[in-house]
């Protein structure tokens, strides 16, 4: 039973289709920014707000390192969890890993159409689709480094053939 551990930007899709990969697949779907919030008795934004991106990485490098011993899950990471602490690496060890590789543009309008202001890393862009171009192409070099790249939309159950193989 390997872990799927799902990677890419804000709103490209990471905890939606985990959770139905997970039931397709009969795994535990795991958030990790909700097991942050849970570590931290804090949301994301709060945190950042309070104690700093530093901090904030090193909790999330934590908790990420405490699901090593889990097995059968689909994991939802942050949007810039593998750009951290060598946590890329980690992910890839973990199981399979796996890029969600959304468009700027599709970002931006599901961002927008989510309609709360909760993205501490979007703080005070001028243009949202910009900001997000800028974040894919400084990430890029650590989600490219995922055992599957997605690009644009997929279904869960199209995701389950590709990982079949592999699981």
């Amino acid at each position: 039973m390997k872990n799927v551990i799902l990677v890419g930007m804000m709103s490209s899709g990471k905890s939606t289709l985990g959770k139905k990969l997970a039931r397709l697949l009969g795994y535990k779907f795991v958030d990790l920014d909700k097991l942050i919030e849970k570590d931290q008795q804090s949301d994301i934004p709060g945190l950042f707000a309070q104690k700093g991106e530093p901090y904030f990485r090193e909790v999330e490098s934590r908790i990420l390192k405490e699901q090593a011993s889990q097995h059968g899950i689909v994991l939802a990471s942050g949007g810039g969890t593998p750009c951290f602490h060598d946590n890329m690496a980690f992910i890839k060890g973990m199981g399979i890993s796996v890029f969600l590789d959304v468009p700027a543009s599709s970002l931006a309008k599901r961002i927008r159409s989510h309609g709360k202001d909760d993205r501490p890393i979007l703080s005070g862009a001028t243009s949202l689709e910009e900001t997000l171009q800028n974040k894919i192409d400084e990430r890029l070099p650590f989600y490219s480094q995922a055992d599957i790249v997605i690009k644009g939309e997929i279904e869960a159950n199209h995701l389950l053939e590709m990982l079949h193989p592999l699981l």
